[in-house]
């Protein structure tokens, strides 16, 4: 059995203006972040590994009249996380917002202008995105194009067209009023994106409807997609498992060891990776309230440093711990608690406000 506790969480104020920000890993979600909030540089990630292994959400007084909370997402390609983890992460944070009868007033959907091509991964991640938030959602929905600063100009318009006239990858959405727009990695171009919110009354996502129906997680929309993908990956393998299996055979006659020892390798591979895959799917049939159950949900707050002295950063780190270790305390997230993802019947989800 899980044992876990549950405490206040920090819930977004009547007023306040929430908004998602979604995208693959190195998108700018986390640059995007830094714009507002003070003293956070050491938010944004370098290099291949994703640093919003967890959901963060900062908020900050955008104006006298005007506070908002950014809510920082993982990509579905996190090098970290399995897309499984993530749906649930997401899912859990959503699920527990819209049950408090908060709802999100934008969600913004970033993608690097400098990929060439929309790749496999990247179709993927905008795959379960559209799924996740549903069309009722999609007026509230920003598609923004980042890094200009490294494409030119004649390349990023030719991407950006691509992207906008293609129906499958933007071009549905924004025929469905999902608005779209670029952010140029400055406070104004930030801004601008921002703003559109400001006005605009609050939405709930697809997949938030359907947990609150008490949908599985894999029975929902996006749950749905993402097994799709799994089944083709489970039907490669499974291919695979049988050419290999023919060529072992042939080896094993001809009494090639260097080979037969390359193909049992790559056999015993094949079969971890569908066992994964499994248990990945079995993971997925947890429910709003499982997911809420097994949920620790942790407060706490810490002004922002800098010339903006008013402002509070809430940084509310959704991380997964190995359910069956007893915890004597809470402690913020470390990378090999992470990596150990969920294990049992359902995710145990951590949710930590931290200060620098």
């Amino acid at each position: 059995m899980i044992n876990s506790s549950t405490a206040s969480v920090f819930v977004p104020g009547p007023d306040d203006i929430v908004v998602l920000l979604m995208g693959m890993t190195g998108s700018g979600k986390s640059t995007f972040v830094t714009h507002f909030v003070d003293g956070r540089d050491d938010i944004v990630g370098h290099g291949l590994h994703g640093y919003t292994h967890a959901i963060e959400v900062y908020k900050f007084a955008y104006s006298d009249s005007v506070n908002v909370c950014l809510v920082d997402t993982p990509g579905f390609d996190d090098t970290n996380l399995t897309d499984g983890d993530v749906l649930r992460t997401v899912g859990a944070w959503l699920g527990k917002t819209y049950k408090e009868k908060k709802l999100l007033n934008g969600i913004i959907y970033l993608h690097r202008i400098t990929d060439p091509r929309m790749q496999g991964t990247a179709r993927k991640n905008l795959f379960i995105f559209q799924k996740l938030c549903g069309k009722d959602a999609l007026k509230n929905v920003t598609l923004a194009t980042t890094m200009w600063e490294d494409v030119k100009p004649e390349d990023g318009n030719r991407r950006e067209r691509e992207l906008i006239e293609t129906p499958e990858f933007w071009g549905s959405m924004a025929a469905q009023g999902a608005g779209v727009d670029r952010y140029y990695n400055t406070r104004e171009s930030a801004e601008k994106i921002l703003q559109k919110f400001f006005k605009k009354e609050g939405i709930a996502t697809s997949l938030q409807k359907e947990l609150e129906k008490g949908k599985e997680v894999l029975d929902t929309e996006a749950g749905k997609e993402l097994n799709i993908q799994w089944i083709k990956r489970e039907e490669r393998l499974n291919k695979e498992l049988q050419i290999t299996g023919k060529d072992l055979k042939e080896a094993r006659e001809t009494n090639n060891k260097e080979v037969v020892e390359e193909l049992e390798t790559r056999l015993r591979a094949a079969k971890v990776e569908l066992q994964k895959l499994s248990e990945e799917r079995e993971k997925l049939r947890v429910d709003l309230a499982r997911l809420i159950t097994m949920t620790r949900w942790v407060r706490g707050k810490t002004k922002s440093a800098g010339q903006g002295a008013t402002k509070q950063r809430f940084a509310n780190h959704l991380h997964m711990h190995r359910c069956s270790t007893p915890r004597s305390r809470t402690r913020p997230a470390r990378k090999r608690d992470i990596l150990r993802a969920f294990f049992g019947r359902g995710p145990k989800v951590v949710v930590e406000e931290s200060g620098s």
